[in-house]
């Protein structure tokens, strides 16, 4: 969808579908929730809802672990809307039961319960699909000719369901099917797929539907687009040639992750894809303009380079940014270093004595899985491993597996392909580094400056080509998910491109200065988009009530006193009115932010309101619900005035905006 050409600063919201509660909504958010929603949003000012992602992810609850990146979950369908609801009293009744039933099964009817909503929803699909008129299975099928998409997705669904569930990785047949192939199981089995085609048609309707109704309301939709693909989704299982199944993404170890975070999804094969005119992304984008007019692009960092850890890893330690510019065989040589050497730096080693004092008893099962040197009482890696996988699956002790790992990551160089390396992240505290000599330290450190400096250059050579790429695609506006460890070409192949980064008040400080000072909010850039929290962090409320409690450097930002109170909904105004006045095109605020502002509207302890912690399992993760209805909302005229004001100081804000809108997209 177009983008509107927008002349003014825009204020809107930010809401997982899931979160957004209605009188008719059954134990979730639902696409037809959306037009109350705006309409809402109509009468306090605001003008752009961005939703975070709405694709199939079956039971997982997480929505960026897809199991497709072009069908809809759903969990979303809005039961009441579907033509065989009005035609059927009985399916009428089994949804009111069903919706009872969650309530009760939820005293506070607050948060969600994501599997029961999903079986119950399934179960009454079924019998819609039971019920549908020949007309309308005619019309899916009509559809399915339009959308190539989803015949790989229904036979998907279809084998998914009869292997119980399992990833297509552990299936006994139809793990590695040929385009031949599949075409052949779609001819064999189209009827029995068809309900998972006729879902998606209905689901598609619903979901455009209730685009263009915001759309004529003067609202645009704003949606998230993960980086990243599951590895068990139809894409992965019937198109892998798009994929690196050997790599999984990542970040690589910092602060809060001493190791690093292994995400679990494969990485792109970008020279398969370059060389098919990235037919898959231009799919993707073109599915996600039937409804968006705009979209985030989540973690834009890895479409310059991704951390890629080896499949066969656990932790992210062993991996590297890709792509990057290696050291071969030919530098090595130049250096006038040998095979023996190479080797010496690139795998593992272990004299026998510290073998043995440090895995004692259970030393001659370590031997096994490593080689000798000749007779020496020296021991080292094989050529293949072991890897993480392999020494967490042996039988040695808990505390001999974490021993082993440690050394085996004792590693100057990573081969990351015949007679080619990187250097390893933690490369100066390894053996092989402090093996050598001053003047074979500098020889070497010198060659792994100059292929990192030819690594940027070639990150912003591939950020450029593929946010590019992405930029011809339709009149979407971009924006762009940029935080983190930033490359420096970054921010110029964004602004140069026309897509917005992303100010978070928090992070968005002066690193390198004394006492971290915020940056002053008149001085974000004007291609951005400005937030005062995300989903993956606690809520402004909470950040204010804990980590900001005694922030004397963000009363300063905001021009208060250094005792100045910033609880509750008063301390919330004080930091949104600010952050209204900042230089960014737009300023998105999860709607938690903005319902803090009346104590109504949420619960007494701000952690309730969160929506994922990440890197952890927890029973409350992607879970949150509105406190109220969308219906009560209307209800709240203090909360309407207050937003009010905040939409208001932002239209007659002093900043000029040197762009429309309407140009950034073309």
């Amino acid at each position: 969808m177009q983008f509107p050409g927008f002349k003014h600063p825009l204020t809107g919201i930010v809401v997982p579908l899931s979160a957004v509660k209605s009188n008719k909504s059954v134990g979730i958010g639902e696409f037809t929730d959306l037009p109350a929603l705006g309409r809402w949003a109509v009468s306090t000012g605001l003008r752009l809802i961005q939703i975070l992602p709405v694709n199939d992810t079956g039971f997982e609850r997480s929505p960026y672990s897809a199991l497709s990146a072009f069908a809809l979950h759903p969990v979303y369908a809005g039961l009441e809307d579907f033509p065989e609801t009005k035609s059927s009293g009985v399916i009428a009744v089994d949804i009111k039961t069903l919706k009872a039933d969650l309530e009760a099964s939820l005293p506070e009817n607050r948060n969600i319960n994501f599997d029961a909503v999903l079986t119950g929803k399934m179960r009454i699909l079924r019998s819609m699909w039971d019920l549908a008129a020949k007309a309308d299975i005619k019309a899916s099928e009509r559809w399915e000719k339009t959308n190539s998409w989803v015949r790989n997705y229904a036979l998907f669904s279809l084998l998914k369901k009869e292997n119980g569930l399992k990833s297509w990785l552990e299936w006994e047949s139809c793990r590695d099917p040929s385009d031949r192939e599949l075409a052949e199981l779609w001819k064999k089995r189209k009827k029995e797929a068809a309900f998972w085609v006729w879902l998606q048609w209905r689901l598609e309707s619903q979901f455009k539907a209730a685009a263009e109704e915001l759309a004529s309301l003067g609202i645009a939709l704003k949606g998230d687009i993960p980086i990243l693909i599951n590895d068990d989704s139809a894409d992965v299982w019937a198109e892998r040639s798009n994929f690196h199944l050997n790599l999984r993404a990542g970040s690589p170890p910092d602060a809060g992750s001493p190791e690093g975070q292994n995400w679990g999804f494969p990485t792109y094969n970008w020279n398969y894809q370059r060389n098919n005119d990235f037919r898959w992304w231009h799919d993707r984008l073109g599915q996600a303009a039937k409804f968006y007019h705009a979209y985030r692009i989540d973690h834009v960092l890895g479409f310059f380079r991704i951390w890629a850890v080896p499949e066969e890893d656990i932790s992210a330690l062993n991996g590297y940014y890709e792509p990057s510019v290696p050291v071969n065989r030919h530098d090595f040589e130049a250096l006038g270093w040998d095979d023996e050497r190479i080797t010496w730096l690139s795998r593992a080693h272990l004299p026998g004595n510290e073998l043995r004092e440090t895995f004692r008893e259970e030393a001659p099962r370590v031997q096994a899985m490593l080689e000798q040197i000749g007779l020496d009482d020296l021991w080292r890696a094989r050529p293949d491993g072991p890897a993480e996988k392999e020494v967490a699956a042996s039988t040695l002790s808990d505390e001999s597996k974490d021993r082993l790992i440690r050394v085996l990551r004792n590693r100057t160089l990573l081969s990351i392909g015949e007679d080619i390396w990187l250097p390893s992240l933690n490369y100066r505290n390894t053996r092989g580094w402090n093996s050598l000599s001053d003047g074979d330290r500098e020889a070497l450190g010198g060659l792994f400056h100059r292929t990192g400096e030819a690594s940027e250059a070639l990150w912003e050579e591939t950020g450029r080509e593929l946010l590019g790429m992405m930029k011809r695609d339709g009149g979407m506006l971009i924006c762009a998910e940029d935080l983190g460890s930033i490359p420096p070409s970054v921010p110029g192949v964004l602004a140069d491109l026309g897509i917005l980064g992303l100010k978070v008040t928090r992070w968005a400080r002066k690193w390198d200065e004394p006492g971290l000072p915020y940056i002053p909010f008149n001085e974000y850039p004007e291609l951005s988009v400005t937030s005062s929290s995300v989903h993956d962090s606690t809520t402004l409320r909470g950040w204010l009530a804990l980590e900001a409690r005694e922030d004397r450097e963000l009363r300063r930002a905001l021009e208060l006193a250094e005792d100045a109170d910033l609880s509750g909904s008063s301390g919330v105004k004080k930091v949104l009115e600010r952050l209204q006045d900042s230089a960014s095109l737009i300023a998105t605020y999860p709607i938690q932010d903005l319902l803090a502002l009346d104590s109504f509207c949420v619960t007494v302890n701000p952690e309730d309101e969160r929506i994922n912690i990440p890197g952890t399992v927890q029973e409350s993760n992607w879970t949150w619900r509105m406190k109220v209805g969308i219906e009560e909302l209307m209800e709240r005229p203090g909360l309407t005035i207050a937003i009010k004001a905040l939409c208001g100081r932002r239209k007659r804000s002093t900043i000029v905006v040197s762009r429309n809108f309407g140009d950034m997209i073309k």
